[in-house]
């Protein structure tokens, strides 16, 4: 029996379809482009292998090449890059997928569902919104790194590692997209002096982008939504001085009062970490008790005015809806979405920074 079983999987094996690399375009990076109510525009950017000769023979340097179509829905212009392209386009190995700002402006749901219906394409490909044109971004050439794609995808880890952004990829999107008492968000990119950089999150109600945070925002934001540590973050105190704290470390912790038909929410965040940089003389007690009196009192007026702003929106990024179900038998989303706007949300912030680093 177990001879018959290996002969019959070593069968169905050579029935699998294989697919030559050398003879595919591997899709690296996708970006979409608004033109009208009716039609968009897609580049995508493919990785091409360079062999060195001379004295760099055995060598292998890498570029960028780019395909553009048009048309209304991701697989139009999909069928349209086939007819131009001499290989087969195969998406498994996506890695990043950007939005133009009026594309995001006007909902993405359609494009992205399309990426998730795709076997080949993995749920942690980055989606982010980009401020100018995607094409023009694709198919530009970049000192630091020559690969558009793997320099993107770079940029946007390393935000997220260095605690700049929240975590956010499209299965992160698609799960703040569908879940109720939510709203999901991504990354904005902006084109600065050459180099692309991450210019602060883009906020999202239901799949079309509302507002964008800017990099502190975010940072701040993402204190609200997850838990983290080695944080870094700048205040400024009294005389021109400043601090930076290091090793910042974040917790929230969310509760609901519900003593009359409307709830209350209230925001406990605790944050600790060290002075790791001070530009005054002395970094005494007395002068850390003022630096965390200032952090508290700075934190607590940015998160109330973000909050106001999200409830102004009618846009839940922080998923305050959420914490509100999860804790209410028979919850009713037409019911929150009419009570966020004027929902109390206290906010209290108690930090513990202690010394450490230098002074100047």
């Amino acid at each position: 029996m177990k001879k018959l079983m290996i002969i019959f999987l070593l069968l169905t094996t050579a029935c699998v379809p294989t697919k030559i690399v050398d003879e595919l375009m591997l899709i690296h990076a996708t970006g979409f482009d608004y033109i009208d109510e009716k039609n968009m525009r897609a580049t995508i950017s493919v990785p091409v292998y360079h062999q060195g000769s001379g004295h760099s023979a055995g060598e292998q340097s890498v570029t960028s090449e780019t395909i553009t179509g048009v048309g209304h829905t991701a697989k139009d212009i999909r069928s349209e890059m086939d007819s131009k392209s001499p290989r087969l386009i195969e998406n498994s190995k996506l890695a990043v997928v950007l939005f133009d700002h009026e594309t995001a402006n006007n909902g993405i749901i359609d494009t992205v569902d399309t990426f998730y219906r795709d076997p080949t394409v993995g749920q942690r490909v980055y989606l982010t919104v980009y401020e100018g044109q995607t094409r023009e971004l694709l198919e530009q050439n970049l000192s630091l790194q020559p690969e558009i794609s793997r320099y993107l995808t770079e940029l946007i880890e390393q935000n997220i590692k260095n605690h700049e952004l929240p975590k956010s990829n499209m299965h992160v999107f698609l799960y703040r997209y569908f879940q109720k008492g939510m709203d999901p968000f991504l990354p904005y990119l902006k084109k600065s002096d050459g180099q692309v950089q991450v210019d602060g999150l883009a906020i999202f109600k239901k799949d079309k982008m509302c507002t964008i945070l800017s990099r502190e925002d975010s940072f701040i934001f993402k204190m609200l939504v997850e838990s983290f540590q080695e944080g870094t973050f700048e205040i400024s105190l009294k005389d021109e001085e400043y601090a930076t704290i290091m090793n910042l470390s974040t917790r929230a912790k969310y509760s609901l009062q519900k003593d009359s038909d409307s709830p209350k929410i209230t925001i406990n965040l605790f944050t600790k970490g060290y002075v790791n940089e001070y530009s005054g003389e002395t970094l005494d007690q007395k002068k850390l008790d003022a630096i965390n009196e200032i952090l508290e009192e700075e934190l607590t007026k940015k998160i109330s005015t973000m909050i106001e702003t999200f409830q102004e929106l009618n846009v839940d990024p922080i998923g305050l809806g959420f914490q509100v179900k999860t804790r209410t038998r028979g919850w009713d989303e037409k019911e929150w979405t009419r009570q966020y706007p004027d929902v109390p949300v206290d906010v209290n912030v108690t930090t513990k920074i202690t010394h450490g680093g230098v002074s100047e």
